[in-house]
C-alpha cells in the first residue's frame, strides 16, 4: 500500500499529473479545491474514490483513492476539529482508520490553532479511534522546535501522547531521529530553499509497522516550483487484519458516558438519555456530510456533561486529600 501526502498550496487541478506518477494507492492533498472545480476526467485523472472536506471551494483536503481502497467519513467526526477527518479506508475484509490531517489557524481561539487542534482531537477520539490500526498523516504545521509557542498542547505532547497508543511517527521510526532533529525538510518558506522546516508527519500503529516500510521524503528542488511542500511517500506492507471498526456517534458518545463518575450519570441521566437518542437520530441520518451543524450541538451538549463530570472529579479528589 502507497501512501502519498503532499500540500499542493493550492490549484491541485493543474498540478496533479507529477504526483500521480508515482501511482499512490492514497493520496492526500492539502489546500485541494473541491470535485467541482477538480474536474475529475478532464483536469484531474478521475480516482476510483474521492473525500473532500472544506471550508471553501478552492482549499479543502482531498483523499484520492487510486486503487481498490474505499472511503467512508466515520459518523463519529466532529466538525469542531474540521481538518482532523476520521475516515474508515476498506479493501476487502481490511480496514483501518486513517485520519487526514491539515492543521489550520484558530483566529477565535489562538491557543488551539494548528498542533493545538490536532491536540485537542486526538484527546477527543483518543478512546474510541485510536487503536491498533491507525494512521494519522497530514501537514501539521508543526514540530518540535516550536513547543515553546503557547497552545492547549505542543508538538511533544502529540508525540507522547500518540505513543502512549502505541503510534508513532514513520519517518523517525525509520531515519531513528529524535523530534526535532530531522534531515529531510518538507517545507521551504516562501519557497526558499534556506527556509527549510519538517512539518509533515506520518504515524502509525505499531502493528502497521512493524511489519516493515518504506518512509521517502520528495526533493526539494523536484517539486519547489509547484509548491512550498514536498511530498511524503509511505509504502506499507499491508498485513492488516480485519477489524470492525465503530462507525456511529451514538456508540462513541456512550463510550464517553460509561467512562464518567456514577454520581454524574446518576444525576444528568435524562439528558444523557437524550443526547444519545439524538446521536442515535444522527448516525441514522444520510446526510451525515450536509448538516454538521446539529451533530456539533450534540457534541457540545455532551462536551458539557462531560466537562462537569472533570470538575466533580477535581473536587472529590480535593475533598480527599
Amino acid at each position: 500500500m502507497k501512501i502519498i501526502e503532499w500540500n499542493s498550496q493550492g490549484a491541485f487541478r493543474k498540478k496533479n499529473e507529477k504526483i500521480l506518477l508515482l501511482n499512490p494507492d492514497i493520496l492526500i492533498v492539502s489546500e485541494c479545491e473541491n470535485e467541482e472545480k477538480l474536474q475529475f476526467g478532464k483536469l484531474t485523472p478521475k480516482p476510483n474514490d474521492f473525500l473532500w472536506y472544506g471550508d471553501s471551494p478552492n482549499k479543502g483536503i482531498g483523499i484520492f483513492s487510486y486503487s481498490d481502497y474505499k472511503f467512508e467519513l466515520l459518523k463519529e467526526f466532529n466538525p469542531k476539529f474540521r481538518y482532523v477527518i476520521p475516515i474508515k479506508v476498506t479493501r476487502g475484509n481490511n480496514s483501518f482508520v486513517l485520519f487526514a490531517i491539515w492543521a489550520m489557524d484558530n483566529k477565535e481561539n489562538r491557543e488551539a490553532r494548528y498542533i493545538g487542534q490536532i491536540w485537542l482531537a486526538i484527546n477527543y477520539y483518543s478512546d474510541f479511534l485510536l487503536n491498533d490500526n491507525s494512521i494519522l498523516i497530514g501537514d501539521f504545521n508543526s514540530n518540535k522546535i516550536w513547543d515553546y509557542k503557547d497552545r492547549v498542547g505542543n508538538h511533544s505532547e502529540v508525540v507522547n501522547k500518540l505513543k502512549k497508543k502505541r503510534i508513532v511517527s514513520l519517518y523517525h521510526e525509520n531515519m531513528k531521529l529524535e523530534h526535532g532533529n530531522e534531515k529531510h525538510p518538507t517545507f521551504f518558506m516562501y519557497r526558499k530553499i534556506e527556509k527549510p522546516y519538517h512539518i509533515d508527519y506520518c504515524f502509525a500503529s505499531e502493528r502497521i509497522f512493524e511489519k516493515g516500510f518504506d518512509f521517502i521524503v520528495g526533493k526539494p528542488n523536484d517539486w519547489i516550483e509547484l509548491s512550498d511542500h514536498t511530498p511524503i511517500i509511505i509504502e506499507i506492507n499491508e498485513v492488516l487484519n480485519s477489524k470492525d471498526i465503530v462507525n456511529s456517534l451514538e456508540k462513541g458518545l456512550k463510550s464517553k458516558f460509561d467512562k464518567m463518575l456514577p454520581i454524574t450519570k446518576e444525576k444528568f441521566k435524562i439528558l444523557i438519555d437524550k443526547i444519545i437518542n439524538q446521536a442515535k437520530l444522527s448516525d441514522n441520518d444520510s446526510s451525515l456530510g450536509s448538516d454538521q451543524i446539529e451533530r456539533v450541538e450534540i457534541i457540545e451538549d455532551a462536551e458539557k456533561i462531560m466537562k462537569i463530570n472533570e470538575l466533580i472529579g477535581q473536587i472529590k479528589s480535593e475533598n480527599i486529600g
